[in-house]
């Protein structure tokens, strides 16, 4: 099975926020298992301070409505916060701002909070030591404040919260159905009792939240978004400060292995990306060293075996005249060889030159059907169906003595070995700023393994051609060494069912 790529980047900033997702839930994990841990104390803050303000306008507003309509103001007061309240008294009669079930749990917790006697009244600090306790409700309007401030003067101080089991405040859930509950202890307006009656005010909602009343998820989730963001602003600058020059280095080998030693990668750090840059361009200089200097021995053994082949040549051509019957047959199988020694030559002649000129290539627009069309007519000795299906008016940057040498082997492989196959067609197409030209036959093609192969020096498929219909491999090696000279690219393919198909790629002219 075949891995989907994926970039450094990915990958790190994937665990990265992993990571991130593995402390929140070991977070949570001790915070859930650890019950001397008050998570009253930390989250439900928030909660009862919501709730005693609430209290503070309910127990405003009953003050000024008959007792019938105080399910109508428990009513409105739940379509604002969005949450259902329960108004439970110390007889145990309860108004509810909509018909709800109170459980057993709830209202036993209800009925110890209604029996809970709160603290005596502590003493003020001495002057200077601290700032006066403001009164319950200051926050309130003034017309808010009086009255509820009146009635906690007959109920006496709130208690303040002292944990989830003890004290006049609490936060529960039930099940079957899920409920949230939370409840404070409220005194009743005193213009509608007489003596001490204690009641409380119950919140209850479905979600944990309690729609934003009992807390508010909101400021959380912007604390872990900016956590989120400004931890990646810090890290994505130090991964790419990694990836980028990686993705130099990936991209400079990748035309290294393509046989482009040119390449320079320009990266002056001094941790392991600097030292594996310059291990690359050392590579590249070596190799680079090591390619020439073969190419330029194969060439100066070719330049020096052209004269003595030639004599060669010459001699047995004389002797071919003197001998009899009896040995002329040798004589004609050791000129054979000697040929065959002298069309040696010559590649490596032709492929060494192609590689190695003094000069720079001078690449320059040309029209590409003459070019074609000459190569065509001095490689068609056995007068294959060649179909030339070029436009007049395309142009390519190139030189065209290379252009000329590449098109020539081309067109003889596809004669020699596909010409009683079927027509040989040869097009042109124009892509963007590039110019495809494609060779295509109906021979039995190339083995799928020998592909990448194809064009590396004295390489033959011996499986698909033999010694005495192939030549010694140097054909596609020139091919390639003269299209890249001229700055151009060229692949080759199978096509199916058969055939065989050689695709050159070279800039299109302006």
């Amino acid at each position: 099975m075949i891995k989907p790529p994926a970039s450094i980047l990915t990958k790190i900033l994937c665990w990265f926020f992993l990571n991130l997702a593995l402390v929140a839930a070991v977070l949570v994990a001790f915070f859930a298992f650890q019950p001397q841990v008050n998570l009253h104390a930390i989250f439900g803050r928030e909660a009862s301070n919501r709730l005693e303000a609430a209290a503070m306008l309910i127990a405003h507003d009953l003050n000024r409505a008959p007792q019938a309509d105080w399910s109508g103001v428990l009513a409105r007061h739940a379509a604002i916060h969005k949450v259902d309240f329960v108004l439970v008294r110390g007889n145990d009669t309860r108004v509810a701002s909509k018909n709800t079930v109170l459980p057993e749990a709830v209202r036993e917790r209800v009925q110890m909070a209604l029996r809970h006697q709160p603290p005596p009244d502590r003493p003020l600090p001495p002057p200077g030591l601290a700032d006066p306790p403001q009164p319950p409700g200051h926050h309130l309007p003034d017309d808010v404040r009086g009255p509820f401030r009146e009635s906690l003067r007959n109920e006496g101080p709130p208690t303040p919260p002292r944990g989830r089991d003890d004290g006049p405040r609490f936060m529960m859930r039930t099940r079957h159905p899920t409920r949230y509950w939370s409840g404070i202890r409220m005194p009743l307006p005193p213009s509608t009792f007489q003596h001490r009656e204690p009641a409380f005010l119950l919140a209850v909602s479905d979600t944990v939240t309690g729609n934003g009343f009992f807390f508010d998820p909101l400021p959380w989730m912007l604390l872990a978004a900016a956590v989120m963001i400004l931890s990646a602003l810090l890290w994505v600058p130090m991964v790419r400060n990694i990836t980028r020059p990686l993705g130099r280095m990936t991209r400079a080998a990748e035309s290294i292995a393509n046989g482009r030693f040119d390449i320079t990668i320009d990266e002056p750090r001094a941790d392991e990306i600097g030292r594996l840059a310059k291990t690359i361009n050392h590579m590249t200089t070596r190799l680079s060293g090591y390619v020439t200097g073969q190419k330029r021995f194969l060439g100066d053994v070719a330049h020096e075996l052209g004269s003595p082949i030639a004599r060669i040549q010459f001699g047995l051509g004389a002797l071919e005249q003197r001998v009899g019957k009896e040995n002329r047959q040798r004589v004609l199988d050791v000129l054979e060889d000697v040929e065959h020694m002298s069309k040696l030559a010559s590649e490596l002649l032709a492929f060494s030159r192609a590689d190695l000129k003094s000069d720079p290539v001078k690449l320059e627009p040309i029209p590409l059907l003459p070019v074609v069309q000459a190569a065509v007519k001095r490689e068609n000795a056995l007068s294959a169906d060649i179909r030339v299906t070029i436009d007049p008016r395309i142009q390519v940057v190139a030189s065209a003595e290379l252009l000329a040498r590449a098109f020539a082997n081309i067109v003889r492989n596809a004669v020699k070995y596909a010409a009683d196959a079927g027509p040989i067609a040869i097009t042109a197409e124009k892509k963007k700023e590039w110019i495809d030209i494609g060779v295509r036959d109906s021979g039995p093609g190339v083995p799928e393994e020998f592909l990448d192969q194809l064009f590396e020096p004295f390489f033959r498929p011996e499986a698909s051609r033999d010694r005495d219909s192939g030549g010694v491999g140097l054909g596609l090696a020139i091919v390639k060494t003269c299209v890249e000279a001229c700055q151009g690219t060229v692949t080759a393919r199978n096509l199916k069912p058969s055939g065989f198909a050689v695709t050159i790629t070279l800039n299109a002219a302006a």
